[in-house]
């Protein structure tokens, strides 16, 4: 009875209506909860009987071994020139590009002129080569004098040797080839050198800038002395064949005590039966040329000019008028034979003191002096 009464006062009921709106809240939850697990069950079950989709299959290609790639050396360049000092008042050098790219250097060999003169003539034409200047002032007794000696030229080429050695530019390498180059005077030591037929074997090229000298038989008459060009007519026949390079490049200035260049010149294409081409092409520092020979590797062309300027032109020039054959022939080198297989009798053996040597003085023998106007020589 007394619950009863509890039962039916103002604050149970109200709390007995609060309790059941609870539990109605909760039975909802319960019941949401439970249409979701159903959901979900019923989705996982769908989902397992269906197909799945394709697997996407990516074919590896099949390995290739792969190709070997030789790789060219590139050059490395010096970041300055080498410069040495050498006997017989000789200069070493060698630009910043000198390299042995084959385990060989090639060498210039130049006479006469100072040493930057013939930086600057490498610089132009750009050859990969050492270059050896030898000056010994003015007049030809120095040059007929330096390489009378027959192993003069050799020592000369070790020493050489010795100092690339010592630049550390191309360790381990050996000399290839040899040019002898000159200007004026220094004519003498190359045809010194040449008259050694074992030197004229190793040189591969003569280079000559308005420095070609005899003698005079009859000096009245103006005769020319062919004795001493004999030789020089062996380098032309085998430049024509390309297994030489000669070159040679002259001005007109007349010498009245010996045959002047441009005599000494004609002589000898007559002797060898080129003829001359005649140009109106126009040099290097405005040189004017007269006439071109080219047959095979051997070439020569004339140019106007009578003065000490015009000479000395010629040796600023030879970067661009005959050292250009040489780095054409070196860089890309036509085959060639031995010439000693081919050359026979007068090729190297004119005997010392001959014209073609133009010594003077001592020697005994008329060569190219000192005459108005070719002061540079």
């Amino acid at each position: 009875m007394a619950l009863t009464r509890l039962a039916t006062t103002p604050a149970v009921r109200t709390a007995l209506k609060t309790c059941g709106v609870l539990v109605a809240a909760r039975a909802r939850a319960r019941v949401a909860l439970a249409v979701a697990v159903a959901v979900s069950t019923v989705s996982l079950v769908v989902g397992c009987t269906e197909r799945p989709p394709p697997v996407r299959v990516v074919e590896t290609p099949a390995h290739t071994a792969r190709e070997p790639v030789v790789e060219t050396p590139k050059k490395i360049e010096a970041s300055t020139p080498f410069r040495a000092k050498l006997s017989r008042g000789a200069e070493l050098y060698l630009p910043t590009w000198f390299s042995a790219p084959k385990g060989t250097y090639d060498v210039i060999v130049h006479f006469h002129g100072l040493g930057k003169l013939q930086e600057g003539n490498l610089e132009r034409a750009q050859i990969n080569a050492a270059v050896v200047s030898i000056n010994l002032g003015v007049g030809t007794d120095h040059y007929a004098h330096a390489f009378r000696d027959p192993g003069a030229f050799d020592a000369l080429l070790a020493e050489t040797q010795t100092e690339i050695e010592k630049s550390g530019r191309v360790e381990g390498a050996r000399r290839g080839r040899i040019a002898l180059s000159a200007w004026s005077a220094g004519f003498v030591s190359v045809s010194r050198i040449l008259s050694d037929p074992a030197n004229t074997e190793k040189v591969d090229a003569v280079l000559l800038a308005d420095g070609f000298f005899t003698s005079f038989t009859n000096k009245k008459k103006r005769t020319i002395n062919t004795a001493g060009l004999e030789r020089f007519v062996s380098w032309v026949e085998a430049a024509a064949r390309g297994d030489k390079l000669f070159g040679i490049t002259h001005t007109t200035i007349p010498t009245p005590d010996y045959p002047s260049v441009d005599e000494t010149v004609g002589k000898l294409l007559e002797m060898t039966s080129n003829a001359k081409t005649p140009s109106h092409a126009v040099g290097p520092r405005n040189m004017h040329e007269i006439y071109v020979v080219d047959r095979g590797s051997f070439h020569v062309k004339g140019y106007e000019g009578v003065t000490a300027g015009d000479h000395v032109k010629q040796i600023q020039a030879m970067g661009e008028t005959l050292w250009p054959y040489l780095k054409t022939r070196w860089e890309s080198p036509a085959p060639r034979t031995e010439l000693a297989a081919r050359t026979t009798g007068a090729a190297g053996t004119a005997p010392a003191g001959a014209a073609g040597t133009a010594p003077t003085g001592a020697a005994g023998v008329a060569g190219p002096a000192e005459t108005p106007g070719t002061s540079a020589r």
